[in-house]
């Protein structure tokens, strides 16, 4: 007596949801290395050796970065910074900023501004504005690209 077994299954649609969960998986990781590494000079005080005065909260909302997929938005972060008089600003040309970088591309991207104008300024005159968010972000990426490991 032979038995056996028949599994019939749509690979196209099985290796969809395989590249939807490793998409996911990406922009997860990708998004909690940005946020962790702009977090560092959105939070920093005006007491410190190397942050600015930030009366208007503009320039620290201006802050933030988008991540791309095949040249679209697939994740953004921009947020308000805790002080000032005119938030709002910052985060319009924030995005608008990052926005305007945008390039075709294939795969994934990342843009990583400081929006407001006078950003270089700022950050030549020996401020943190964005360098802190960049120094050693690609071997940042690298570990957090190690740690996504298999997808169960």
């Amino acid at each position: 007596m032979n038995i056996g077994l028949q599994i019939t299954t749509d690979m196209n649609a099985l290796m969809k949801e395989v590249e939807k969960e490793i998409e996911k998986e990406t922009i997860k990781h990708l998004s909690a290395v940005l946020e962790r590494s702009v977090e560092l000079v959105r939070n920093k005080i005006s007491e410190g050796g190397d942050a600015y005065q930030d009366h208007t909260g503009n320039l620290r909302s201006s802050t933030g970065f988008i991540i791309t997929k095949d040249g679209k938005v697939v994740h953004k972060s921009f947020k308000e910074s805790p002080v000032g008089t005119d938030k709002q600003t910052g985060l319009s040309e924030g995005l608008k900023s990052a926005l305007s970088e945008l390039r075709p591309s294939q795969g994934y991207a990342v843009v990583l501004v400081s929006g407001m104008e006078y950003a270089s300024w700022v950050q030549s005159k020996g401020f943190d504005v964005l360098r802190g968010a960049y120094m050693g972000l690609d071997q940042i990426l690298q570990q957090a690209f190690n740690e996504i490991g298999t997808i169960e």
